[in-house]
């Protein structure tokens, strides 16, 4: 090898003679070129082009100047950058390098760059400098300095000089760091004097922060000073626990409990301890304690609060454990200690609220007061009728609910309902009344049924409704804060006050079950007091009915006498006066024998009297739901009074017999109340209408029920029976009352005028239509003297001042519109009444719309109409 070197130089030395030659022996560049390239093909020689094709290097020149060049960069050279600077291609510059590192193995190739062995000492010549500054280093944070790997920098350049020219010691744990000797004596120090000062459980991180020290040289410093104290974790969420400070907190566990006889969780866990239960166990062994919820009881406190427990249910007194345990516990936790203390009979003795515990005796004297509030409460909620309406809508709750032995008590039923109409049926006088007190025994029969949902006792069996979200219902007769009232002036000396509203919560259902009791027990009293009132009550409106029935069977006659479409007309009236009544009173009478909740007047609505129908007994629904459905469907009085006698039937109630006598004195009392009405009248509208119903009366002897619009009707009727000149009067006055109640709905002065003169007229003509009407007399009849004559009929009422017969049968006067005194009753011509009874107390009017109006009336309707006022003698 160096011989062929030496021959190549001995070459270069002739041909650079041969250059320096004169011209005549120097080759030119062409013959060089080919002389080069004949070499080359011989494979003589072995050249390598430069990237501009103008110079030959020889491999062996290539790897010199490829050395010489590292050496220049300082023992580091990228092949890139070297391959720019000799201006050969990078393959070459590549393979030389590799020939390079395999021939000297000081050389690296390492990520395209070339390293030898002076750049490596002078790295580690940095590394130990660094060391001696820092005393630590990390192989990962010198491969972002110098750009190396790491495994290079750790076995080439560190592990290589480490003794040598790095002075440092590996970390057993992390290979990647080096620390050194006085770096870790430095640290240790630190964490010795810091770990000596620490008298409480401080964090692994919080020892980090304050002494600088790397993780692993704590744990490595804690591991030779475990006598200080342990760790609980190797983490930086562990804590380093010294011992001074176990054996204080065993200490303050001891004392805190043979002073207090307790201990709180709290103030154990401020102490740093996480298992209270664990640490207690272990610094009091053999103990007897008490874990509750939020402390440890000892057995101490547990045995003075059971004493003092004994001590109260001898006296009968009351106990507030709040003053005899310490303050520190809540009233949760003494609420735990009286569950624990109270045994299974001290429990049958008292009553927990709170923190007080109070003996059954002496929260009866506490409501005591409370007995004379539910006696009253009682008597006042039977007196006022509200525990009637209670039981009302119990029974309305529970009527399709059925019960034990339930077709049993059907039976009975039919059985009284069967006998009531066989005594009502016998014609006595008395039959109604027997039929009376078989009602009102079977009325104390229900109420007794009632009495156990009114106790509400557990031994008696719950009836519920089977519908959903219905409601049983409910009276309240007294009240918790009357209650609280009573129980909190008795435990006002006691200072007990707070108290008041907890008693009366838990006496209410117990108070409220006595107050339901006294109220059931005045309830059977009062039935048994107005028993004989309810067997009147019963009397009084069968003669009230059975005088509706004849006023209704007697008006019928008259209204026969009118054509059909009059007829008809006076017919729905008759049905919406009279018969309404008759309704309403059968509706009333039954919704008070079936205790149902009717807050109504005497005056019914039809949606009123059905929901009655609907609401009442089986005995009664069906005959009361054919008449309210025959009120307004009847075409006939016949139907409708077919219908009545069916209701009173099923009401145990008795129709007289039809007396034709009888029927004779009430038409004449019925026409000389007319006669009365008339003499004291001076409206003209009334006066014609008065007028038109006596003369009717007299004429064809039988009463007509009928109301100012039927005037018309009835004047046309009487043509045949009135002499010309009684009729021309009667037109002319009816043509004049026409006229002045349209001109009195007009405000002009005109109206007002032309009002006046027909006033006027009118006051001239009123005394020849009440000298028609009261002399006149039926064609062909003489009447007796002392029986039908009207004078010395009139001239009795006039000087004794009393009604007389007039009015003493209920005839059309009753269904006047009157006021509640039975005094003023006011009378509007087309819509209202005008026969007024004076005989018995007044009623409200009807409330059903009238009947539809002709066509003359409703033009006069148009206007205002006028009230016209009727003084009537009480």
């Amino acid at each position: 090898m160096s011989a062929d070197w030496d021959e190549i130089k001995r070459l270069a030395a002739d041909f650079q003679k041969a250059q320096l030659s004169t011209s005549l022996q120097r080759l030119s560049e062409r013959n060089c070129i080919e002389i080069v390239q004949l070499l080359i093909e011989k494979q003589l020689i072995d050249v390598i082009y430069t990237n501009d094709g103008k110079e030959y290097l020889t491999q062996d020149h290539l790897e010199q100047e490829v050395q010489d060049e590292l050496y220049m960069q300082g023992g580091r050279v990228n092949l890139v950058e070297l391959a720019k600077v000799l201006n050969v291609d990078f393959g070459k510059v590549e393979y030389t390098a590799k020939r390079l590192v395999e021939q000297e193995p000081a050389l690296h190739l390492l990520l395209g760059q070339l390293i030898d062995n002076t750049y490596t000492q002078r790295v580690a010549t940095e590394i130990n400098q660094q060391l001696s500054q820092h005393g630590e280093i990390n192989v990962g944070k010198l491969t972002t300095t110098y750009d190396l790997p790491a495994d290079f920098i750790l076995n080439n350049i560190v592990l290589r000089n480490l003794g040598k020219i790095i002075l440092a010691k590996q970390d057993s744990e992390n290979r990647n760091v080096f620390f050194t000797q006085s770096y870790i004596a430095r640290n240790k120090a630190k964490v010795r004097g810091a770990l000596a000062a620490i008298t409480k459980p401080t964090m692994i991180s919080a020892i980090v922060n304050l002494t600088g020290v790397p993780e692993r040289v704590l744990y490595m410093v804690l591991d030779e000073v475990s006598s200080l104290g342990t760790v609980t974790a190797r983490s930086t969420a562990g804590q380093y626990i010294p011992h001074i400070y176990s054996r204080m907190q065993s200490q303050w566990v001891k004392d805190f409990y043979k002073q207090n006889g307790y201990l709180t969780y709290e103030s154990i866990a401020k102490l740093g301890v996480a298992d209270v239960k664990g640490v207690v166990q272990k610094y009091l062994p053999g103990e007897k304690m008490v874990h509750m919820k939020n402390c440890i009881v000892g057995s101490k406190l547990m045995d003075q609060v059971q004493s003092s427990m004994e001590e109260c249910i001898a006296t009968g007194s009351y106990l507030d454990v709040s003053t005899i345990l310490p303050t520190a516990l809540s009233d949760e936790d003494i609420e735990e200690v009286l569950t624990h203390v109270l045994t299974l009979a001290m429990r049958k003795q008292t009553y927990v609220f709170g923190t007080v515990v109070l003996t059954v005796n002496f929260m009866d004297e506490c409501v005591k007061g409370c007995n004379e509030l539910v006696v009253e409460h009682a008597k006042r909620a039977v007196e006022s009728g509200s525990y009637q309406k209670y039981l009302a809508e119990k029974m309305m709750k529970h009527q399709d609910v059925g019960v034990p032995g339930g077709a049993e008590a059907d039976g009975s039923k039919g059985d009284k309902r069967e006998e009531r109409r066989k005594k009502a049926a016998g014609g006595k006088g008395g039959g109604g009344t027997q039929g009376r007190e078989t009602k009102t025994k079977s009325t104390k029969k229900h109420a007794r049924g009632n009495r156990g949902h009114v106790s509400d006792s557990d031994d008696e069996p719950e009836v519920h409704d089977g519908k959903k979200g219905s409601k049983e219902a409910h009276i309240e007769l007294i009240t918790s804060k009357e209650i609280a009232k009573v129980v909190e002036k008795a435990l006002e000396p006691e200072g007990l006050e707070m108290l008041s509203k907890d008693l009366a919560n838990h006496f209410y259902p117990i108070l409220s079950k006595q107050s339901l009791a006294k109220a059931q027990e005045h309830y059977e009293l009062s039935l048994q007091k107005n028993n004989q009132n309810r067997r009147q009550t019963h009397a009084s409106i069968q003669e009230k009915l059975n005088t509706l029935y004849n006023d209704i069977r007697l008006y019928e006659k008259g209204l026969k006498l009118f054509s059909g479409e009059v007829q008809g007309q006076l017919l729905k009236y008759l049905l919406k006066t009279l018969g309404t009544d008759v309704c309403n009173e059968l509706c009333l009478y039954v919704a008070a024998e079936c205790n149902l909740n009717t807050n109504y007047s005497t005056g019914l609505t039809p949606e009123q009297r059905t929901k009655i129908a609907n609401d009442c007994d089986a005995e009664y629904r069906a005959a009361l739901q054919a008449l309210c459905k025959a009120l307004a469907t009847s075409e006939t009085v016949d139907a409708f009074l077919e219908t009545t006698e069916k209701a009173l039937q099923a009401c145990s109630m008795m129709l007289k017999k039809v007396d034709k006598k009888k029927d004779r004195n009430l038409i004449l009392s019925h026409k000389h109340g007319l006669l009365e009405q008339l003499a004291n009248c001076t409206d003209p509208a009334l006066v014609l209408h008065l007028a038109a119903l006596i003369i009717f009366t007299i004429s064809t002897q039988t009463m007509l029920h009928a109301s100012g619009r039927h005037v018309s009707a009835i004047l046309s009727f009487l043509q045949t029976t009135l002499t010309a000149e009684q009729s021309q009067a009667f037109n002319t006055y009816h043509d004049l009352v026409l006229k002045l109640l349209g001109t009195e709905s007009v405000s002009t002065d005109e109206s007002k005028a032309k009002a006046e003169e027909i006033t006027k007229q009118l006051g001239e003509l009123t005394p020849v239509v009440k000298d028609i009407a009261g002399n006149f007399k039926k064609a062909g009849v003489t009447p007796k003297r002392g029986v039908c004559g009207e004078g010395a009929q009139l001239n009795r009422i006039a000087r004794t001042g009393q009604s007389g017969s007039v009015g003493s049968s209920a005839t059309c006067c009753r269904a006047m519109l009157r006021s509640h005194n039975g005094t003023v009753a006011s009378l509007a011509l087309w819509s209202s009444t005008v026969a007024v009874d004076v005989s018995e107390p007044a009623q409200e009017p009807p409330t059903h719309k009238p009947t539809r109006p002709t066509q003359a009336e409703l033009q006069v309707r148009t206007n205002q109409p006028t009230q016209l006022l009727l003084m009537i003698g009480s």
